[in-house]
């Protein structure tokens, strides 16, 4: 069947990298997300990471200390 889908936050383009580190460090696969620009977003700018899939006990490893959103 699907996979869960759960949304968490990040407070820095900083800690968003990080976790993008601790996923590829972990070997799940994850991708970075750029801003197409078409709002009020400037092109090109990071605005999220997709990790998964994996088990959720390894996502929760490099998540498990982020808020949800």
């Amino acid at each position: 069947e699907g996979q869960p889908k759960i949304v968490v936050k990040v407070n820095s383009l900083e800690e968003l990298l990080q976790v993008q580190r601790d996923a590829e460090e972990l070997r799940i696969p994850s991708v970075m997300v750029q801003d197409r620009g078409l709002t009020q977003i400037p092109t090109g700018t990071l605005t999220c990471i997709g990790i998964g899939p994996a088990p959720s006990d390894i996502i929760d490893k490099v998540t498990s200390e982020l808020k949800l959103l």
